[in-house]
């Protein structure tokens, strides 16, 4: 880095007269400019090994890797050098006043007088601060895990205030408490941008000191209750709630706890609209200036539909099931299913539309179909469910005919053996008047006989 002598002198000058920002807070070993003008006599210089400790402003964190020129008054290099790893340069110098310049690539980063006149140690400042930046939203909470950008102004356009060009120097990710450190900031014009998706918070800063600063960021929270638009307003849970941003992307989607609430955090102050679905039906639709609002109260169309499940005798069935099913044109869906309490009641929230409500218990079963525009309280009267005379009948069928089977059997068989009673009569007749042979009369007898066996044996005559 080329200094002119010009510039050092007056450099020089200034810090010792008018203690500059740059001379402020001096390190204890420093002596004032003023005071080593008076003490320079002219006689044979000695030389001293001197240690160069460059530091942050705050004299916390050594620097390495600066450039460091040693000048002397007369605006002369005497020596240029790199600080090490830990912040260090050891230089051999006579005893005299320097000025000690520092610099970063190709900018003056810290300016400092040192009078020599004993091997020490001389603790060299420059300026670089702490930046410590928090985000926060629009209510003042923390943002955590946002991206925080710094960005320098540079050279090129500091001249100019209108057409500023920046150049990234360091990025972070905030922690939980929405905060990121960035150290050793050089002096000059920053600006600061926060994004989360996109750029949610921005600030230009002129940093002159270690600072802490607060970036309120473009984010906010909606809080939404959806209850029913009746007059006790019934709290809707697992209702779907969705956010659509003033472009009308879908934003967010969820759904309400069991008092009927959704929170939404961190999302951009903006126009939303927002939809509420309740059984596959929007029953709300609405918009919402996250800027103004951030409590809302979203009452759905969403009617009381109170039953009761009576038996043929008049007495409640307790703890039937009921089917719910909603009609759309031509289609039937099935939506719901629930039992009724031990006093045969149930309650639901249904948004408006037409259904039909069946109920089963044991061998009885009802059901109605509501169009509902309103809260209904109704009885569903159960009977004997026609199936059930379906399977009796079914069952019963069967048995009747064997009955008339086996009862048909029970009076064939009297029949049978009085015939054949009759028959073997009339042939002992035929042979008894010689129109039957013998042989014959043997052989039809005893067929006959047999017969009278099987059917239940041969009366005696």
């Amino acid at each position: 880095m080329l200094v002119f002598p010009l510039i050092l002198s007056f450099l020089m000058f200034s810090l010792l007269a008018e203690e500059s920002y740059s001379s402020q807070n001096w390190d204890d070993s420093d002596l004032n400019g003023s005071y080593v003008l008076q003490r320079i006599e002219n006689k044979a210089s000695r030389s001293y090994n001197v240690t160069l400790l460059i530091c942050d402003w705050d004299k916390r964190l050594p620097l390495q890797g600066l450039n460091i020129s040693i000048y002397d008054l007369n605006g002369d290099l005497i020596f240029n050098g790199i600080s090490n790893s830990t912040g260090y340069l050891s230089v051999k110098l006579e005893e005299k006043p320097y000025l000690i310049i520092v610099g970063s690539d190709d900018r003056i980063v810290g300016c400092q007088t040192i009078y020599v006149n004993a091997s020490k140690v001389f603790l060299i400042r420059v300026w670089a601060y702490t930046l410590k930046i928090t985000c926060v939203d629009l209510e003042g909470d923390y943002l955590p895990s946002v991206i925080v950008l710094l960005y320098s102004q540079s050279s090129s356009s500091i001249e100019s205030s209108i057409n500023r060009s920046w150049q990234l120097v360091n990025v972070a990710k905030a922690d939980g408490n929405g905060t990121v450190i960035f150290n050793n900031v050089w002096n000059g014009t920053y600006k600061i941008v926060v994004e989360n998706s996109k750029i949610i918070g921005e600030k230009i800063v002129n940093v002159t000191k270690s600072d802490h600063i607060t970036i309120k960021c473009n984010k906010t929270s909606l809080e939404i209750r959806v209850v029913t638009s009746t007059p006790i307003e019934r709290p809707l849970s697992n209702a779907s709630v969705l956010l659509q941003d003033s472009v009308g992307h879908p934003f967010l989607k969820g759904y309400t706890d069991e008092n009927g609430f959704i929170r939404f955090d961190n999302i951009y102050a903006d126009n939303y609209r927002i939809f509420v679905d309740w059984m596959g039906v929007e029953v709300f639709s609405g918009v919402v200036n996250t800027n103004t609002t951030k409590d809302l109260k979203a009452k759905a169309s969403v009617f009381e539909v109170s039953l009761r499940i009576m038996g043929p005798y008049g007495k409640p069935l307790p703890h039937s099931k009921i089917v719910l099913k909603k009609i759309s044109g031509r289609l039937i869906t099935k939506i719901l299913e629930l039992k009724a309490d031990e006093n045969g009641f149930a309650f639901l929230l249904l948004p408006s539309g037409t259904y039909e409500i069946s109920c089963l218990y044991g061998i009885y079963s009802g059901g109605i179909t509501v169009n509902l525009v309103d809260n209904f309280s109704g009885t569903i009267q159960c009977n004997i469910h026609s199936n059930v005379w379906l399977l009796l009948f079914l069952v019963s069928l069967p048995l009747s005919l064997l009955s008339l089977v086996i009862e048909r059997n029970k009076l064939k068989k009297p029949l049978e053996y009085k015939r054949y009673q009759n028959m073997l009569s009339k042939l002992e007749s035929m042979y008894n008047s010689g129109l039957v042979k013998y042989k014959i009369y043997r052989k039809l007898r005893e067929e006959y006989e047999a017969k009278l066996m099987e059917l239940g044996g041969r009366k005696r005559r």
